[in-house]
């Protein structure tokens, strides 16, 4: 019964010939695909696809009678190859002790990018050792080497380029410089998704949550200092007003809300995250009614709408170093250097460790001490000075 509704009336004569049809599947599939391709920056299709590639170039090495191909090799492949091949050809991080290997950041990324290519040719879900089937780099075995490489690098004293840190009188030159253009805005998406991110670049700076906390927040995140649930719309909010912000559940806070971040409204309400968040959920809810769930959504597809589901960490992270680079302020900073910053900027104001820890809420001290190392990033913000200049 419901069949024949949807049926639209039998035409014969508006039925393709099978070339005209075949045509037609070709080229809409063709534009399909590129508009797929579009999910990812082009740079991670070529280096997915570099990936790949070398894969695939050793797995032809091997004897024909094995079978080994993309379709069908297994975790034990991957690691032979990483042990046989990649990592000898990939080595470019020397050690204390004079020897050269290749970076667990590297590996980490290679598998990473074959773990998508494996998706995109079908071979998707945890691998199944039974009937070999699902993603190879999902997998027990890959998991283990990927973790036990690192421990071995770190043991032989490797250690990873911190972020490089954020300053306050870089912050809010951003913070102007998107403000400018906002200014030159008609009211839309493009308006919201700058006020979005001024508020996300300000939550960073004012409070210790990583990026993947920010873009996760919803209105029930935010109380007021009594303890209660903050209403919305927050009536009367003046100079002095403050919210506490606890995320629920964080990469150290499991299956629980952390403990509170206040967020103060300043007499520089430009600058205030507070004040900015209120502007924005005023523009992007004129009503007063927040009929989505979290706060900073990324775009629908077709960005037209706020899409309402969290924004991720990395999606946040472009966004910064896009707003960075324009604005000709970009040095290597991420969303982590922020906390780094933070962190700096504590000790500068003269706070001891202790103080440092309740307000950041890392416990362990010696973190702190990593965090503070104002030389730590030097040798990643060379190297990333060396690239741009090279692509002058």
């Amino acid at each position: 019964m419901q069949l024949r509704a949807f049926s639209a009336p039998v035409n014969s004569e508006a039925r393709l010939d099978p070339s005209s049809a075949q045509l037609m599947f070709h080229q809409s599939l063709a534009q399909a695909q590129s508009r797929v391709l579009n999910v990812w920056e082009a740079s991670t299709i070529q280096r997915r696809s570099k990936a790949m590639q070398e894969l695939d170039t050793w797995l032809q090495q091997l004897p024909a009678a094995w079978g080994k191909t993309l379709m069908t090799c297994t975790p034990a492949d991957l690691v032979v190859y990483l042990e046989s091949h990649w990592l000898s050809q990939h080595a470019g991080t020397t050690l204390p002790n004079g020897c050269t290997i290749a970076s667990p950041s590297g590996v980490n990324q290679c598998l990473s990018s074959c773990s998508t290519g494996f998706e995109l040719l079908g071979r998707v879900g945890d691998w199944n050792p039974l009937d070999s089937s699902g993603n190879p780099v999902d997998s027990s075995l890959v998991a283990q080497y990927r973790k036990g490489y690192r421990l071995e690098a770190w043991r032989s004293g490797y250690l990873e380029g911190s972020a490089v840190p954020m300053q306050a009188e870089k912050l809010y030159l951003l913070v102007d410089y998107l403000d400018h253009l906002v200014s030159g805005l008609p009211a839309g998406m493009p308006q919201l998704l700058l006020e979005r991110d001024i508020v996300l670049i300000l939550l960073m700076w004012e409070t210790p949550m990583r990026g993947n906390n920010c873009g996760r927040l919803t209105w029930s995140d935010f109380f007021l200092t009594t303890g209660q649930q903050a209403p919305y719309p927050l009536l009367g909010a003046a100079a002095g007003t403050a919210l506490l912000v606890q995320p629920n559940g964080t990469k150290t806070v499991k299956g629980e809300r952390s403990g509170p971040f206040t967020l103060t409204l300043t007499d520089d309400p430009q600058h205030s995250c507070l004040a900015r968040l209120l502007k924005f959920l005023q523009l992007r809810y004129p009503d007063g009614h927040l009929s989505d769930t979290y706060l900073f959504s990324p775009q629908t597809a077709n960005q037209r709408a706020f899409h309402d589901v969290p924004l991720s960490s990395s999606a946040l992270g472009k966004r910064l170093q896009k707003h960075l680079c324009d604005a000709e302020l970009y040095a290597g900073e991420s969303n982590h250097g922020f906390r780094r910053g933070q962190i700096q900027s504590m000790v500068a104001s003269g706070m001891d460790r202790p103080a440092i820890s309740q307000a950041t809420q890392i416990k362990t001290l010696s973190v702190i001490d990593i965090y503070a190392d104002l030389t730590r990033h030097i040798p990643r913000f060379e190297r990333l000075q060396k690239r741009a200049a090279s692509e002058l």
